[in-house]
């Protein structure tokens, strides 16, 4: 039976083009092939520890997710605060 391989070109585009975007921002500018390997690296083997460089994307990549999901939080507990207030106000 024939082993299955798992091809860089599997990586969708329009996340590279992100993650393009998010690592100009923070001046580490890559090649399209390392930042390619190093988005492969990221996606399908998460506990490579190996290179300094993938560390740094790493980081780079794991902040900005986090700050968007820490703004997503504060917006989904404001309309759940505007939704309470004004059911508390009608209520009255």
């Amino acid at each position: 039976m024939k082993k299955k391989t798992q091809s860089i070109r599997v990586i969708d585009n329009k996340y590279i083009v992100e993650v393009a975007d998010i690592i100009s921002k923070h001046n580490m500018n890559l090649s399209h092939r390392r930042l390619r390997r190093l988005v492969f690296f990221g996606l399908y083997l998460p506990n490579y520890t190996n290179n300094f460089l993938y560390q740094k994307y790493r980081k780079l990549v794991s902040k900005d997710a986090s700050n968007f999901q820490t703004l997503v939080l504060f917006i989904a507990i404001s309309i759940l605060t505007a939704i309470f207030v004004v059911l508390f106000n009608i209520a009255s």
